[in-house]
């Protein structure tokens, strides 16, 4: 496969020198012609920038040599070469393979040839045509304000989103789930209200970080308790389509995944889904390795794969991809953290991937990085790649 990105000269931290405070870490891949490719790094929850600064430069100078006078034939090959280099160097190494990753997709995604060759190189689906890319804009319960939803609202995104993050679940959406029917019901209310006379009617995505499984107490015993607060959510969201990322977390895979199958089985044939205009989907955070993702899709245990674009090992991501695409849908999410630069490359992955949505997170920002997203796909939609 030949390759698309010019003989690589070296590799750049920036900045350059060890400094503190709380600014941007990027690194850069710079070609024989003198151009520069950026890619930024996401730094882990509470980890020194001086101190990752510093690792980060030191590592450098192992990433450099690996990388310095070679034309990688692609993106894989490129991820290996920087994974071997950096070897069992921890939560810096981690969030440097990513960035070196983004700064190779920066470089190539100008190329017309660049999204057939990627979709050939991770076998992902070459002649299906693009479908159309959605936005779903969540917000965490701990940001949550009425303000801040109707700023989201105000933008009229395809799903709202509302993530729980805290651990006491039963106070949180009450005992029943009622807490949280509730603010279902008032959220469509309040979509209707906002923009009367336009049917806008956006789906509800609901992160629920396995708290209708914590309700239950043990989600496998007690099915029929998580598909009853299921239900009540279906009956709180009316007419709007419901997805349910995670509803419950077991420790081990194979048991999430049947799990999840006997839900999906037991929500697809309840009274109340039948008479759905579009039915709930169950969504699952992507595993890291492709061998746990496929299990996803050998097991048909969820509709959609949900990818974290910052920080995740992009080569695995798009391996996992390419073995789950004929079964199941994908969503690419923008946390909190994400920059724009991030934004344009994971809209452009998902083109590529023929993905049904971004999902961008405005815990942080509820002004500028949801209207650019947008932007980018209103563009897309128009015809623009």
């Amino acid at each position: 496969m030949a390759s698309l990105f010019p003989q690589i000269a070296d590799v750049l931290i920036a900045p350059d020198a060890p400094a503190g405070g709380t600014g941007p870490l990027s690194l850069g891949l710079r070609a024989d012609d003198g151009a520069v490719y950026w890619g930024d790094v996401t730094l882990p929850a509470g980890v020194d920038r001086a101190s990752a600064v510093t690792s980060a430069l030191r590592l450098r100078e192992r990433i450099t040599p690996a990388l310095s006078g070679q034309r990688p034939e692609g993106l894989r090959d490129l991820s290996g070469r920087v994974r071997q280099a950096i070897g069992g160097e921890g939560a810096i190494g981690e969030t440097l393979l990513p960035a070196a990753q983004w700064a190779w997709l920066e470089a190539i995604r100008v190329i017309p040839e660049a999204a057939p060759q990627l979709r050939r190189e991770y076998a992902l689906p070459v002649n299906d045509p693009a479908a159309p890319l959605s936005c779903f804009l969540e917000i965490s319960d701990h940001a949550a304000t009425a303000e801040r939803i109707d700023q989201l609202l105000a933008l009229r995104p395809a799903g709202v989103g509302y993530r729980l993050t805290g651990g006491r679940v039963a106070e949180a959406i009450g005992d029943n789930a009622e807490h949280l029917q509730r603010f279902v019901r008032e959220l469509g209310r309040r979509a209707e209200t906002l923009a009367p006379g336009e049917g806008y009617r956006p789906s509800m995505y609901l992160g629920l970080n396995g708290a209708l499984g914590q309700l239950a107490g043990d989600p496998v015993r007690h099915i029929g308790k998580v598909l009853g607060n299921v239900v009540g959510l279906q009956t709180a969201a009316g007419e709007r389509q419901l997805i349910l990322e995670e509803p419950f977390r077991l420790d081990d895979l194979l048991g999430q995944a049947a799990n999840l199958h006997r839900l999906r089985d037991f929500i697809r044939r309840t009274p109340d889904s039948l008479k759905r205009a579009a039915p709930t989907l169950l969504a699952a955070r992507a595993p890291a390795t492709p061998d746990d993702a496929q299990v996803y899709s050998d097991t048909v245990a969820a509709h959609v794969l949900v990818y974290d674009a910052p920080g995740c090992d992009l080569d695995a991501a798009l391996s996992s991809l390419g073995r789950t695409a004929a079964g199941l849908a994908s969503y690419w999410r923008l946390t909190a953290e994400a920059t724009p630069r991030q934004a344009v490359l994971a809209v452009w992955l998902a083109q590529v991937t023929r993905s049904a949505a971004v999902v961008v997170n405005c815990d942080a920002d509820a002004h500028t990085l949801p209207p650019f997203v947008l932007r980018l796909l209103a563009e897309h939609s128009a015809g623009w790649v």
